[in-house]
């Protein structure tokens, strides 16, 4: 029996110009996130049929932030798409990598308790 993703999670994120961090509440398919400095994550998920999920995440960047990718947001800010693949042993890996448009991102995902 594969166990649920829904959840709340803590990530920690690093790239070429720096490291971050975010919250994440996984729920009925739906991925919510935020990070200190204000990068709001909207997106879906789906179970992989492995116990891992795959999905689409938004982020939305605020004016004039620098990402751990190096990128300056500018006065408008900036939002991007980046496609999710979370293996089911992810809690037992060193890190995982995302590719963005941006560039890469190291990061640890870590699960903190369940939803409901």
């Amino acid at each position: 029996m594969t166990r649920s993703m829904d959840g709340f999670y803590s990530a920690l994120f690093s790239g070429k110009a720096g490291e971050g961090s975010a919250m994440f509440i996984l729920s009925d398919g739906v991925l919510v996130g935020a990070d200190p400095l204000g990068v709001l994550f909207d997106g879906s998920y789906t179970p992989d049929g492995k116990g891992g999920f795959a999905g689409k995440v938004i982020v939305k960047a605020p004016p004039n932030g620098e990402l751990v990718q190096g990128v300056t947001t500018g006065p408008d800010g900036l939002t991007y798409e980046v496609g999710i693949e979370i293996p089911a042993d992810f809690e037992t890996r060193p890190f995982l990598t995302l590719s963005t448009p941006l560039g890469p991102i190291n990061f640890v995902l870590k699960r903190l308790r369940s939803v409901g």
